[in-house]
């Protein structure tokens, strides 16, 4: 058994182990090799390959989160060939990806495991890992969604002084991107998931290129309250799979603003956008836990 640096050269065979963990999401070499050359390197990133008998039959890298930008903090991941596992390559995995760690003196580390992998919450429980969030995905079929239902929200925000708008229609606005920007920090810090991960602010550039220009981003799925010319609070939709499927992202509310009904308006927007845009799915992800949250009405 060797574990090594990852390189160019092993593209295929870490794509083969992952494909044979999660055969519903299947990836290429082309799309490992693509997804490198994008990352941007402010962000510390490694992979090694556990290789046996010239196979690689494991994976394990450590990187770094846009989102919950912090120096010491970081994301593992190991994947280990099912046929190849409870041989202790995991394991060893781990300790190489710690050992690589120690001159970036990491002071967290994140992992995630679904429900359904019993043995991958086991393993990181072994490794002294503690679960801080827990995620429940849910999924709506949007052409069956009515939105007539919900035909009263937005006069009834109305009756506040608050409008909704979408990110392409904010344009006029030179200030856009530095609210957006404030906007979503101060939601952020609301979020349970955010909180616990110990959340860093990245910056306003950062922001900009993933949240407002990024590749997924859909400017008539983006939406923004406003009351005046104050940003109170937004909601958008993100492409997940082009023409298929969509992601809900970020939804929050000002806390002065919450309760009013601002945030299921948004939410509406969002998927009556879908539904004529033809997607026929919007995934979504929630803590399970019973905290306040961003989203509150």
């Amino acid at each position: 058994m060797k574990i090594l640096p990852a390189t160019t050269a092993h593209y295929s065979g870490m794509a083969k182990v992952i494909n044979s963990l999660y055969p519903e999401n299947p990836t290429s070499r082309l799309e490992i090799e693509e997804g490198d050359k994008q990352r941007n390197p402010r962000f510390k990133f490694q992979r090694w390959v556990a290789i046996e008998k010239n196979q690689i039959v494991g994976v394990g890298s450590y990187n770094q989160s846009i989102w919950f930008d912090h120096p010491q903090k970081f994301i593992i991941w190991i994947g280990v060939r099912p046929e190849n596992q409870k041989c202790g390559i995991g394991s060893m995995l781990y300790e190489t990806i710690r050992h690589g760690l120690q001159p970036l003196d990491p002071i967290a580390l994140r992992a995630t495991a679904t429900e359904d992998r019993l043995q991958s919450i086991r393993f990181l429980e072994k490794h002294g890992f503690l679960e801080v969030i827990r995620d429940i995905r849910s999924e709506l079929k949007v052409q069956s969604f009515d939105p007539s239902r919900f035909s009263a929200l937005e006069n009834q925000i109305h009756t506040y002084g608050i409008e909704i708008k979408t990110l392409s229609e904010l344009e006029y606005d030179s200030d856009r991107n530095q609210k957006l920007y404030d906007l979503d920090w101060e939601i952020s810090l609301s979020v349970p998931g955010d909180l616990a991960a110990g959340i860093g602010r990245r910056g306003l550039d950062q922001y900009v290129a993933y949240a407002i220009k990024g590749q997924n981003v859909l400017p008539e799925g983006f939406f923004v309250a406003l009351k005046g010319d104050e940003y109170i609070g937004l909601s958008h939709v993100l492409m997940r799979e082009k023409g298929i499927s969509l992601y809900q992202g970020l939804t929050g509310v000002k806390p002065q603003y919450r309760r009013l009904g601002i945030g299921l308006a948004m939410k509406v927007r969002g998927i009556t956008y879908a539904k004529a845009a033809g997607y026929s799915t919007i995934l979504a992800e929630n803590d399970a836990k019973k905290y306040p949250h961003a989203g509150d009405e």
